[in-house]
């Protein structure tokens, strides 16, 4: 029984036959998305809550100066001036959330009164970074926020600056 003959080619069908294989990967289209799944899982190995923060440029050029001299990472800084900040409020917030934390609300509120679309901001926003948060210093500062009617991102604008007029030291203002 005779084979089947091959089926007839297009003529420009032999080119791409002819090409290396590193040209042929060269001329596929790169695919932009991502194939895999995403990681949607919360980090298991550390109890801190990520806390994404946006500071104003110049508290963020003051609040990175004072953690050079003094010798504090972003974390304890956070902790701190948050720590502080709610001590001062009146009332205060208290210092320790019910156990197991799973019960305190540590979700951060939006601003109440947001600006109309298009107004523009009358100070700069540093890029936003993301700090690990004590479940109780997030408990806390989530309450101060609640309790004052502002937003997270100005709760911890107002915290850190706070925080960095209580260290009272010169090089640290504007």
């Amino acid at each position: 029984m005779p084979r089947n003959p091959k089926p007839p080619q297009h003529p420009q069908a032999e080119l791409f036959d002819n090409l290396s294989n590193e040209q042929q990967q060269s001329a596929e289209p790169q695919s932009a998305r991502r194939t895999g799944p995403r990681r949607v899982r919360a980090v298991r190995w550390t109890k801190l809550v990520p806390t994404m923060v946006y500071l104003y440029s110049d508290i963020d050029d003051r609040l990175t100066s004072a953690l050079e001299d003094i010798g504090l990472g972003p974390q304890e800084a956070f902790e701190l001036a948050i720590n502080t900040y709610c001590d001062a409020l009146q009332p205060p917030i208290r210092a320790e959330f019910p156990e197991p934390i799973s019960k305190a609300d540590l979700s951060l509120p939006r601003d109440p009164n947001p600006p109309p679309p298009g107004t523009p901001r009358e100070r700069s926003v540093a890029p936003g970074t993301t700090v690990r948060l004590t479940p109780n210093a997030r408990a806390r500062l989530a309450a101060a926020c609640k309790q004052e009617q502002m937003g997270g991102m100005a709760g911890l604008n107002d915290a850190i600056e706070a925080w960095l007029d209580e260290l009272d030291l010169e090089q640290y203002t504007d």
